[in-house]
């Protein structure tokens, strides 16, 4: 089965952009942005939104209450296998050659499911089912990592507030908190990146050069995702 998802990434000329890191990254942005300029140079393309309706990648909330049970995990991991599996034979006959999708494999996927206590040995094997689903869409990766997860916190809480979406903190050792737990989550999510064998660019998010690391991401997306050899057919 392996040797024949691999040949099938190998000859199809479609490609997955991942866009991930941790809350308030900057991966709505980015995947936009980037959409909106292959879309202008007339490429294919198909953007998939962390709050988009309907997201065929996200199962609903409550399903994520029993991670931390055997059952409620099984559960899980079987609707999320379903799901990829099913969006990537959608989009292998999609008239789109490129799809972008941004939060939900790592953000919403493996680390909150880390954050929720799935047993560790089951979600390396969860995470590492999901990364060999994607192959045949011959996925590319940017990821926001930051060093200082607790002042991300702080500093996304500053632009939007205490509360927003899901997040909702009370007090100053409530950020301080969120910044160990999702310090332990990014590290497992890390792990992950490191080990898997894709094209990639680590944005390693210290200074919010946003003018720096968008001039990094044009590049990965002109010299990797639409190249390779790859033929990407105008829309």
């Amino acid at each position: 089965m392996n040797e024949k998802r691999h040949s099938t990434s190998i000859h199809s000329s479609k490609r997955l952009l991942i866009i991930d890191g941790i809350p308030g990254s900057g991966k709505t942005t980015t995947a936009t942005r980037i959409y909106n300029r292959l879309t202008s140079q007339g490429k294919g393309a198909r953007c998939l939104l962390e709050q988009a309706e309907n997201h065929p990648l996200l199962p609903p909330m409550e399903q994520y209450y029993a991670l931390n049970t055997d059952e409620g995990a099984d559960a899980f991991i079987r609707q999320l296998v379903d799901r990829y599996s099913r969006f990537v034979e959608e989009q292998l006959s999609s008239s789109e050659d490129i799809a972008i999708i941004e939060s939900v494999l790592f953000q919403d996927i493996v680390s909150v499911s880390h954050l929720q206590g799935m047993n560790i040995a089951q979600l390396q094997s969860f995470t590492e089912s999901l990364q060999l689903l994607l192959m045949p869409l011959n996925p590319h990766l940017i990821y926001y990592y930051h060093t200082d997860v607790e002042g991300q916190w702080r500093y996304i809480c500053g632009i939007r507030g205490n509360k927003w979406g899901p997040v909702s903190f009370q007090s100053d050792e409530d950020i301080v908190q969120a910044g160990e737990v999702w310090s332990a989550s990014q590290a497992f999510v890390r792990a992950a990146i490191d080990s898997w064998p894709i094209p990639k660019l680590i944005i390693e998010n210290k200074d919010y050069a946003w003018a720096e690391y968008d001039a990094r991401i044009d590049s990965f997306v002109s010299e990797s995702l639409l190249s390779d050899g790859m033929n990407i057919r105008p829309k």
